[in-house]
């Protein structure tokens, strides 16, 4: 095998295509309008083996993409090996640049790297992405690249992203994070999807063997790279005795999720404003874990990498901006309408222009995580209050939103129209693939 199709090999080694239904729209305001313009695409599961492929790849290739993680102990020489990067101009350029510009110089576990390669190794581009999640409506990355007369440059750049619909559908055998994992869908599409499910199932109760579900969701790319997945466009979940919906509508001064009909679903707040796990519940009494006293825990640790991203968790305006050493380190509190106050705290930083006074849309960018003030590693600490009492966001029902009325509604319908029709595919095939099979006579 030419040197070429080696580095891919490596590249590409033990991939598996995941069962998936690439939809037929290239997104969500466009949907009714591309419905009949593409082919329906369904991709088979399963190990594929790859090799005659990525020769017949090389060999017409004169370019090498490759992606990898940031992970824990990582270092730069470690991860230019992991890429195929063989180009010493590179290494020396990227020891040039100073300070906090240089992302190699204090690695961030997590973060993707993307690289475009000569097929001897040399460094077309590479770029560092910053923290991406569903919220995202665009992308900001470190680049290294070559200008027209063979340097090295570098830059802190921001763009957009193109989103390709994906569906898939899943049975409950024992639980809804096992469904989706056996459905191949990503951890950040589960927590919207539990958002979504969580206004109207209790997720520890309520979720039956049996019950079934499909999903539309984005997957996110830059220049014909993968870099994620995005937004949760569409949800139907089949139980014994009720079907929940939930679809993404983004119209004129409006946005959200409504069922079938333009009844608004949504939450006013978001359950959790960052992507994290939860490592630490709302509690009447709890062990402080820097101090060791028991007292109140009047909010919930989202546990995340220092630098996620933090949203504003409805529209608001912030009050209070402040820094404290001994307690919550960087924090802030947005007051919203209807008597809600939320407050976020242990931040890295603050998002450019958020100060006392600035009014914040829901799912706006204000901060990154981070493990200030007393704190024993990176997460955000959110609490919720109403008319001043706190309230447990990741259970209370916060559905205040109105529904959708007249032209709205109308244009709803025609918006979501074919999506239902592709999870109504999706549904058949699940049936399908599910009945008990009898023997032959």
């Amino acid at each position: 095998m030419n040197t070429a199709a080696g580095k891919l090999t490596k590249i590409f080694k033990s991939v598996t295509f995941a069962a998936a239904l690439i939809l037929p729209f290239a997104s969500f305001n466009s949907l009714h309008a591309a419905e009949e313009k593409t082919p329906v695409i369904m991709e088979k599961a399963g190990e594929i083996d790859l090799s005659v492929l990525i020769q017949q790849w090389a060999s017409e290739m004169d370019d090498v993409y490759a992606e990898t993680h940031i992970e824990p102990k990582d270092t730069s020489k470690k991860i230019f090996e992991r890429l195929g990067i063989q180009d010493k101009a590179f290494t020396r350029y990227v020891t040039t640049i100073k300070g906090k510009e240089n992302p190699f110089a204090r690695l961030s576990r997590g973060r993707l790297i993307q690289a475009r390669l000569t097929t001897g190794g040399e460094v077309i581009s590479l770029r560092v992405f910053r923290p991406i999640d569903s919220q995202s409506k665009d992308i900001s990355f470190f680049e290294v690249s070559k200008n027209k007369d063979g340097k090295f440059m570098h830059a802190e750049k921001t763009s957009g992203f193109d989103a390709l619909p994906i569906a898939a559908s899943g049975v409950i055998t024992s639980n809804l994070d096992k469904a989706a994992v056996e459905a191949n869908i990503p951890a950040g599409v589960l927590k919207q999807i539990k958002d979504r499910l969580s206004t109207e199932l209790n997720l520890s109760k309520d979720v039956s063997k049996g019950d079934t579900f499909s999903v539309i969701y984005e997957r996110r790319q830059l220049d014909g790279a993968d870099i994620g997945t995005g937004k949760l466009l569409a949800i139907e979940y089949y139980a014994k005795n009720k079907t929940i919906e939930s679809y993404w509508y983004e119209g004129e001064g409006i946005e959200g999720y409504y069922d079938s009909e333009g009844k608004n679903n949504d939450v006013t707040f978001l359950r959790m404003p960052c992507e994290a796990r939860v490592t630490s519940t709302f509690n009447r009494v709890r062990r402080h874990p820097v101090t060791g006293r028991l007292r109140p825990h009047w909010g919930v640790d989202l546990g995340a990498p220092k630098g996620t991203p933090i949203y504003a968790a409805s529209d608001g305006t912030v009050t209070t901006k402040r820094y404290q050493r001994r307690g919550y380190g960087y924090w802030l509190e947005i007051s919203h309408s209807s008597g809600y106050t939320s407050l976020y705290a242990h931040m890295s930083k603050y998002a450019p222009g958020i100060e006392p006074g600035t009014k914040v849309k829901k799912g706006q960018l204000i901060g990154y995580v981070g493990a200030t003030g007393m704190a024993t590693g990176p997460h955000l600490h959110y609490e919720l209050k109403k008319d001043g009492q706190q309230v447990n966001p990741l259970i209370a029902d916060l559905r205040t939103g109105e529904n959708l009325r007249d032209e709205a509604a109308e244009d709803f319908k025609v918006a979501i129209a074919p999506m239902r029709r592709q999870i109504a595919m999706l549904s058949r095939i699940q049936l399908a693939q599910n009945q008990p099979r009898t023997a032959a006579h």
